[in-house]
């Protein structure tokens, strides 16, 4: 098991989309082009294309980013920081500090990521 020590730099941060990525999202969802669908294939080849289709839409025309973004920004408390983890050097970590109302609640840490 890996040893993490982290740092003692805790940042404040905010969710700042430009206006720009915002702008080359929605001129790549406009110029997507969606395949055939075989018929009756249901799921058996993957998310329906009606699926698909409204989700292209939501994302182009329908979902506020300024709103949402402030609605973040307000309601969840976010912090970046440095932390060393073994074998893998620093590594930057955005996350959320938010402690419970409820007094003795179990501590929840959720995380997201790739590989």
């Amino acid at each position: 098991m890996a040893a993490i020590i982290p740092s003692v730099q805790e940042t404040p941060f905010k969710i700042q989309i430009s206006d720009e990525s915002i702008q080359l999202l929605k001129q790549k969802l406009e110029l997507t082009r969606f395949p055939d669908e075989l018929e009756d294939a249901g799921r058996d080849y993957g998310v329906p294309l009606a699926d698909i289709q409204r989700l292209v839409a939501r994302w182009r025309d329908g979902y506020d980013w300024r709103q949402h973004e402030r609605q973040l920004n307000e309601d969840l408390p976010q912090f970046k920081r440095d932390i060393q983890v073994d074998g893998f050097g620093t590594l930057g970590i955005h996350y959320i500090h938010k402690k419970s109302e409820v007094s003795d609640a179990i501590p929840l840490l959720f995380v997201h990521g790739c590989k």
